[in-house]
């Protein structure tokens, strides 16, 4: 029954009672314009909040307060967050100048952009079945995938080219069915 919600401009609420009454949850939070929260999925109490200005949140102990964990991030706009299904302390960050990624719970950030043409990414998702396996879905640029931890990608865009893709999800029962939301021109698969 518990729900976060990003807000512009009045940072992260929380609900206990499955979304009937909300509360700000922003104690630590210093940039209140959030677009995204990821959730820990072998922690439930570890969260992430995404915000405006290049900064990312993090949260031990289920929103009560929150660090700075932005080292290595320039300023730019966090837009999505994304947590490994299986080794938690790798994140990575869709923004406004690529995609970055941590290897150690988000004490530090580096680029993870090589082979990116399209500098703003929107929408990131993980290949439950291979999590080596990024998608990333940018403004202008279409799809791109990584088959290794977002080291490289590769343009994945029959179809999508020249898309601004501002959705992104993975079928659930079959991890090779990718579904891609765009600002221009409808559902893609």
């Amino acid at each position: 029954h518990t729900v976060y919600a990003g807000t512009w401009g009045g940072g992260v609420f929380k609900s206990d009672d499955g979304g009937g009454t909300w509360a700000p949850i922003n104690v630590g939070i210093t940039r209140l314009s959030v677009y995204c929260v990821a959730i820990d999925p072998t922690d439930p109490t570890t969260l992430y909040a995404g915000t405006v200005g290049g900064w990312v949140f993090k949260s031990t102990n289920g929103g009560s307060s929150w660090e700075n964990a932005s080292t290595g991030l320039v300023t730019v706009d966090v837009i999505d967050l994304v947590i490994h299904p299986e080794t938690p302390s790798i994140l990575y960050a869709a923004t406004s100048a690529g995609v970055f990624k941590s290897s150690d719970g988000a004490d530090s950030w580096a680029p993870a952009n090589v082979g990116l043409s399209a500098p703003i990414v929107w929408r990131l998702a993980i290949d439950p079945a291979t999590p080596s396996t990024l998608y990333a879905g940018t403004y202008g640029g279409g799809a791109f995938r990584s088959t290794n931890g977002g080291a490289d990608w590769t343009a994945a865009n029959t179809g999508l080219t020249g898309r601004k893709v501002s959705a992104l999800a993975i079928d659930p029962a079959t991890s090779s069915t990718l579904y891609a939301g765009t600002q221009d021109a409808g559902v893609f698969k």
